[in-house]
């Protein structure tokens, strides 16, 4: 999913996104363009090394981020803005598919996408030479559909390991005098790896690493710097249904943002860290999962709480 926040008084800082990548909302206002990423941050925690079974495999996420701050680079409260609340739903869905007789370098091979539909309101003050001007917005809509057309998987028993790269194509809705657009209007480029270990019986280890490359926005003239993100769950299995742990996301912007060829501010770099607690239950062909992610060490985003309910259904 993605969603933008755009055109803000510039003296009020660069507030701009909410994204929803591969197929969940992901994050908020300032760092990058618009604070949002091509990917959506804490939704690859459980079992995210594993592959599913031969065939096709459908997941569903309904997702809900909710925040009342902005941060800037030193972590505190944005200056100038005021009232600042953000809600953003995302209603999404990821298909895989499992070759059933390809291999590749001795891996399993699949191939995914993933398309969200969001909906999301921004509101806020901002304050002028002339006193606060309160400005909000409602958008809804479609966002960008995100691709991986290979998959590699290597799998032992307390070991299953996925390589990929995930490709974000800007199909979502965008406007760039929209106050809040469900796309980002940018191609986005995430080579990524996955594990899901158990170092003893019923402990689950796993995590999605990514790192994402953004282009430039023709609109805008803005390109959003370099992005790593690590999704993680530590879960223990009470028992072969039942699993609970604590889950959540690291990010860190690793190079500036620019627009017209310059550095944009200070270079306008996000962090994050989030965490929080898991349930999941997983029985044949079906499973679920709830998820709460509570936003800390923020940096130049929005700060808030991110819930998720998460569904697999295989055929």
């Amino acid at each position: 999913m993605t969603a933008s926040i755009q055109r803000l008084p510039r003296h009020a800082g660069h507030l701009a996104a909410i994204c929803m990548g591969m197929a969940l909302p992901a994050t908020a206002a300032l760092a990058t363009e618009g604070g949002g990423s091509g990917y959506p941050v804490g939704v690859n925690t459980v079992a995210s090394g594993r592959l599913p079974p031969p065939g096709l495999t459908t997941f569903y996420y309904l997702s809900d981020y909710q925040a009342n701050a902005t941060k800037d680079s030193s972590g505190h409260d944005k200056a100038g803005l005021h009232n600042f609340d953000l809600d953003v739903q995302a209603l999404s869905i990821r298909v895989d598919y499992v070759y059933s007789d390809v291999t590749l370098f001795g891996a399993k091979v699949e191939s995914r996408f993933a398309l969200p539909l969001v909906k999301g309101a921004i509101s806020f003050d901002v304050a002028t030479p002339r006193g606060r001007v309160h400005r909000s917005e409602h958008q809804d809509g479609v966002g960008d559909l995100t691709l991986v057309p290979l998959i590699l998987s290597w799998s032992s028993p307390r070991l299953h390991q996925l390589v990929g790269v995930d490709i974000v194509t800007p199909v979502g809705s965008y406007d760039k005098d929209r106050l809040l657009n469900p796309g980002r209007n940018v191609w986005s480029f995430g080579p990524w790896y996955a594990f899901t270990a158990y170092p003893i019986d019923n402990l689950e280890i796993s995590s999605k690493m990514v790192y994402m490359i953004n282009t430039r926005n023709e609109a805008t003239h803005y390109r959003s710097g370099d992005e790593f993100n690590a999704d993680y769950n530590i879960g223990y299995n009470l028992t072969p249904r039942w699993q609970v742990g604590v889950n959540g996301y690291v990010y860190k912007q690793f190079s500036d943002d620019r627009q017209f060829g310059e550095t944009f501010g200070d270079g306008n770099r996000g962090q994050v860290l989030a965490f929080g607690p898991a349930v999941k239950y997983q029985v044949g062909n079906y499973g679920f999962a709830m998820k709460w992610q509570h936003e800390s060490q923020v940096e130049n985003r929005s700060a808030g709480d991110r819930i998720w309910l998460q569904a697999v259904l295989r055929f």
